[in-house]
């Protein structure tokens, strides 16, 4: 498997969107923060952005930025927003890496290759001398249970080993849960935007469960507004 940097060639940016486009619910690309700041992570982070590669066809995408972080629970950023809004603006010194995504091609899912990703990332804070890599976690079956609390879902365990298959594959590669993300992302929007992003009516207010949502969308038909926050899990790897 061979492992390519944005940095080695900015054109690899049209594969990292092929393999990019069909990994979330179109709703989460409306964060305002994620459109706002994305690109900007293809322009002044490329060393941070890898690909991973089988023969002639790219089947894995890693998305990183340095970060300062002091190391304690409490001193995490709150989410996956947050991370991306301050590391254009945070002039701290980078000390650790924060993994923002980790996408498996639609054709090479269930092959290992998350595993390949996490390993680079830790490979990738090492060479930046780093011995942390962190990582709003986007746990994989979540959204097939939006009514159960983050906190309890993360407990949930099958064979002695946590019952996500993205968490299970975090911690059998050394990784630690250090605390839920929430707010990790918040999207809002109108009726009429969510109507569209999800395929949905919603004829009168209150919480509704959408597809691919880790938790209910709120719906607010008076003020024409629908409200989406997103809970992650924060976990260590050492590097």
């Amino acid at each position: 498997m061979i492992v390519e940097y944005l940095s080695d060639n900015e054109k690899l940016v049209d594969e990292i969107n092929n393999i990019d486009k069909d990994a979330w619910p179109v709703f989460l690309t409306k964060d305002t923060i994620v459109k706002k700041h994305w690109k900007s992570l293809y322009t002044k982070y490329q060393e941070y952005q890898l690909l991973l590669k089988i023969e002639d066809e790219y089947v894995g995408v890693g998305n990183s930025v340095p970060i300062y972080w002091n190391e304690k629970i409490d001193g995490l950023p709150i989410g996956f927003d947050e991370v991306l809004e301050n590391v254009f603006k945070d002039n701290r010194k980078r000390n650790t890496l924060c993994g923002l995504a980790a996408i498996t091609s639609k054709n090479h899912l269930g092959k290992g290759i998350s595993y390949k990703i996490i390993d680079e990332f830790k490979k990738l804070a090492k060479t930046k001398g780093f011995s942390n890599l962190i990582l709003p976690v986007r746990p994989t079956l979540k959204s097939k249970y939006p009514t159960i609390s983050m906190k309890n879902y993360i407990k949930w365990e099958k064979n002695a080993l946590p019952f996500d298959p993205w968490i299970r594959v975090h911690i059998k590669s050394g990784g630690k849960i250090l605390k839920i993300a929430n707010p990790s992302m918040t999207i809002t929007g109108t009726i009429a935007d969510w109507e569209k992003w999800t395929d949905m009516y919603f004829g009168e207010s209150g919480q509704y469960i959408i597809p691919g949502a880790l938790n209910p969308v709120t719906i607010n038909l008076e003020k024409n507004t629908g409200k989406y926050i997103e809970p992650n899990v924060w976990i260590l790897h050492k590097c």
